[in-house]
């Protein structure tokens, strides 16, 4: 398999890896005091965003032609943003204890970098479609 060495080195790349990061510290704080949906979450969004780091950083998207991934992963960073705030919402108005407020702030975290991954996708494809020339 390929490696995509641009994406390697692209905004999107750091973007993906810190939403990994916080997603999983809100995963591991949520675990030492919580059960449930707040654990699930994070970890979910975790796994879900490392399948399409892998599919960019490999370049599979362009061997699945059947789904447009990156409309796909912009689809997900804005489903898990919305998720992850109420997710937080509810553990911050649930039992509090200092891994749950530990879990909510990193989950917050995440859920910002999820919409900022969504609008740097969406204003990349909106770019590319105004600098196309017309026919």
């Amino acid at each position: 398999m390929e490696v995509n060495p641009l994406f390697l080195r692209s905004k999107r790349s750091v973007l993906k890896i810190a939403e990994m990061v916080a997603a999983f510290v809100a995963f591991v704080s949520f675990a030492t005091s919580s059960s449930g949906i707040f654990i699930a979450v994070p970890l979910m969004e975790v796994l879900i965003t490392l399948m399409f780091y892998l599919t960019f950083l490999l370049k599979l998207d362009s061997k699945i032609t059947l789904l447009f991934m990156p409309l796909m992963d912009s689809v997900n960073s804005a489903f898990a943003a919305l998720l992850l705030l109420i997710v937080n919402v509810g553990a911050v108005f649930g039992k509090v204890t200092a891994g749950v407020i530990t879990g909510s702030v990193f989950g917050f975290i995440a859920a910002v970098l999820y919409a900022a991954d969504t609008y740097l996708m969406f204003s990349l494809v909106t770019f590319n479609q105004r600098k196309a020339p017309s026919t």
